[in-house]
């Protein structure tokens, strides 16, 4: 009986040695592509003019969306940081964005939603702004996949931080009242609520 409770123990101890080194080495293997892909932009960046200049406008002069850069990433390298294998969970709150009306209202929209409206995500992306502002009270900003920032205004009791990623459906927050207001942004320019809006 003790002989098969230690060959037992030990057929474990080996499993997860066995699973911790795998982990180890895939992540080092994320970070040696990572590596090879940066030395690789710089040597093309030196020898390429042409490449330089596009470099130059993409990365210091447009809008660098980090939310699209970290969906790339994960879609064709996985986590930066170690994934554990947990329970598949279903989303209680995955819900589309629900309004009665909507009017112009300074560089974006203000719409009239139910009271304390539970607001949902409208497009994935990272949170890159929790804070006051004139006109639209306490806004929240998610700079989306698609490079544009969404403004949050008149919202409560925020479901992030900082940085957090958010997926499309997700609960962002509440309205103080009935009104929510929303900015669409990309590169400076206020864009237009039909044409961004997708019912």
């Amino acid at each position: 009986m003790k002989e098969n409770i230690s060959k037992y123990l030990t057929k474990k101890e080996n499993n997860q040695k066995k699973n911790y080194k795998n982990k180890l080495m895939g992540f080092l293997n994320k970070i040696l592509i990572c590596v090879i892909l940066g030395i690789s932009l710089l040597i093309i960046m030196k020898k390429n003019d042409d490449f330089k200049n596009f470099m130059d406008k993409k990365v210091f002069k447009d809008n660098l969306s980090f939310a699209y850069i970290n969906d790339l990433y994960n879609k064709y390298f996985g986590s930066v940081l170690p994934s554990y294998k947990t329970e598949e969970v279903a989303p209680v709150f995955k819900e589309k964005l629900e309004y009665k009306t909507y009017n112009k209202f300074h560089d974006g929209y203000k719409l009239e939603v139910s009271n304390s409206y539970l607001t949902p995500v409208i497009e994935s992306g990272i949170i890159v702004y929790i804070g006051e502002m004139d006109l639209y009270g306490n806004v929240l900003i998610v700079e989306g996949i698609d490079g544009v920032d969404i403004w949050y205004g008149n919202i409560s009791n925020i479901n992030g931080k900082l940085y957090d990623y958010v997926n499309s459906g997700d609960f962002i927050g509440e309205t103080k009242d009935n009104f929510l207001y929303l900015v669409f942004q990309k590169n400076g320019e206020y864009l237009d609520f039909e044409t961004y809006i997708k019912d």
